[in-house]
């Protein structure tokens, strides 16, 4: 496509989506928009109506490939010149160093047309998210799909009996799993093989130890140190939860050796090894589809982390993927607006198969089952949340040394200071 005709495109392509299938139609056979991410099975089956929709709306031809280790593909595709248009994916720190790199194109370059304008992201997504995007400035990933991961997960009927309701504080849920305790029932099942379900404790008690920024300093930038007393003070908290060990379900050895699913189904069997669970919003879809006579909000439910500092609050700890583009054409343009809009997200909220909970506030909440309406609610509602530490971190910190760290506080929490001390000899190289 010679200049010129890429400068009326992009004038029609700021107009509406329609438009680009009036002039394709007439003008230009469209390319392609090679997408790839993460995602198969359901999730891809979800993510596929969204990609049909986009066709059908615009006339734009899309070709996606799914693949779990993306971030690693991506860059073998980079060096041999053959990255996709838009890549999703869930690491933030590969983005970062992807945009520091010059290899993805910010979203918010090119004057008075940018690929997303500005008034696009203001009326769908909050502030927060637009932060979230947002490095060295420049506005270079769009968060498609997220998850609170700030939610603790319980059985009403036992509460209920337990004569106690969801609490609003950390000393009010220890106080829970205490009472638990003395009715001899074990408080806590979590998924410890599998190492990021302990991440994701650490950074919802760090976040309310500390506060967003100082989680920030710790997990992006390396400018708080593993061993500041901070870390050490949201680690005694964990140790509250995991120590002794009779507040786990199998112990620290049990915790050790089960995965997160079977950790979680634990908890909601008719013989519960646990009372309640830790883990994100996502883990409803494994109740569905694992208990399905179980009536969510009736027989499980979930209560936001409890608050520990009174000045940080409830900050949500989110978990999501991120769309990047690598050049800047008229169809990925006319891509990323569509993933950006209200009807696009209401068709992935609403899909048939793999829906997912949208960051979008233009989604109405009327869309999701009551359990996941107040996830929804909690994602574009909250005043403050970050991203997902482990995923902020270089891989070598956050998913690594991180992961490996935690199991080893599970079973020896005496050892303290030499773990946090690995920990930052690793951060000190990662950064």
């Amino acid at each position: 496509m010679n200049t010129s005709l890429r400068r009326v495109v992009r004038a029609i392509a700021a107009l509406s989506l329609p438009w680009l299938l009036l002039l394709y139609g007439g003008l230009h056979a469209a390319e392609t928009v090679t997408i790839m991410a993460t995602w198969g099975g359901a999730e891809e089956a979800g993510f596929r109506e969204v990609l049909d929709a986009f066709t059908a709306k615009t006339g734009i031809p899309h070709a996606y490939e799914g693949n779990r280790d993306v971030h690693i593909v991506l860059k073998t595709r980079i060096a041999g010149g053959n990255s996709p248009d838009v890549a999703i994916i869930p690491q933030f720190g590969v983005i970062v160093e992807l945009a520091r790199e010059r290899a993805i194109v910010p979203l918010n370059a090119g004057g008075s047309d940018p690929i997303l304008p500005a008034e696009v992201l203001k009326a769908n997504y909050g502030p927060g998210f637009i932060r979230l995007g947002t490095i060295d400035g420049r506005f270079y990933a769009l968060i498609v799909k997220a998850n609170s991961k700030s939610t603790i997960w319980y059985k009403p009927p036992s509460f209920k009996t337990l004569g106690v309701e969801p609490p609003d504080t950390w000393r009010e849920l220890l106080a829970i799993s205490e009472a638990y305790l003395q009715r001899g029932k074990t408080p806590f099942a979590i998924g410890g093989k599998d190492g990021w379900p302990l991440t994701d404790w650490f950074e919802n008690i760090y976040v309310r130890v500390a506060g967003p920024e100082m989680y920030q300093k710790l997990f992006a930038t390396h400018q708080v140190k593993w061993t500041d007393p901070t870390v050490v003070e949201a680690m005694q908290r964990f140790r509250e939860i995991v120590h002794p060990e009779i507040k786990l379900a199998g112990g620290a050895e049990g915790t050790l050796s089960t995965g997160f699913i079977d950790a979680f189904n634990s908890v909601l069997r008719p013989n519960a090894a646990a009372e309640m669970y830790y883990e994100g919003g996502f883990m409803s879809a494994f109740a569905r589809q694992n208990f399905p006579k179980l009536v969510g909000g009736r027989d499980y439910a979930f209560f936001p982390f409890p608050a520990i500092n009174p000045t940080w609050g409830k900050p949500v700890v989110v978990g999501g993927d991120l769309a990047i583009v690598f050049r800047d054409t008229p169809e990925i343009r006319a891509f990323m607006r569509f993933m950006a809009g209200k009807e696009a997200n209401t068709i992935w909220a609403t899909a048939k198969k793999g829906a997912v909970v949208s960051p979008n506030k233009q989604v109405p909440l009327e869309v999701y089952s009551p359990l996941i309406r107040l996830e929804a609610a909690q994602l574009t509602q909250a005043e403050a949340f970050v991203f997902d530490g482990s995923d902020l971190a270089p891989s070598a910190l956050g998913r690594d040394a991180l992961f490996t760290a935690l199991q080893e506080f599970v079973e020896s929490p005496d050892d303290l200071r030499s773990i946090l001390e690995n920990l930052e000899k690793v951060a000190a190289r990662s950064y």
